[in-house]
């Protein structure tokens, strides 16, 4: 499994740890299929604690399922996402939700450095 997912399955915990692993401030949310069905971010998790969730409390009560993606790379339109949603991490999916990649805050920034070095 991508570093970046967890299951619905996963406690809030198992979620922080996967979130705190990637530093990305977000998790995916796969179901058994590995097709991405939400995402789960700090801040929800902040909200179902300060909501009185336990945080062994599973996942699947606090997983958003819209969330944002590409079908293909294209870091043009990342940069314009990740601009103007403040986000950290965006996937790339297939026709099917399956995790083709993910861009991350880290490859902006790349991608930003390499535009100016032109």
């Amino acid at each position: 499994m991508n570093k970046h997912c967890v299951l619905k399955t996963y406690t809030i915990k198992e979620t922080i740890d996967k979130i705190d692993a990637s530093q990305d401030r977000v998790a995916l949310v796969v179901n058994d299929k590995n097709r991405i069905i939400g995402v789960v971010s700090q801040g929800d998790i902040i909200r179902a604690l300060s909501a009185g969730r336990n945080i062994y409390s599973r996942v699947e009560g606090i997983i958003q399922s819209g969330f944002l993606y590409l079908k293909e790379r294209n870091m043009e339109k990342a940069y314009e996402i990740f601009r103007k949603r403040k986000i950290t991490l965006l996937p790339i999916i297939t026709e099917n939700f399956e995790l083709k990649s993910v861009i991350t805050l880290t490859d902006i920034y790349d991608y930003l450095e390499g535009k100016a070095d032109e």
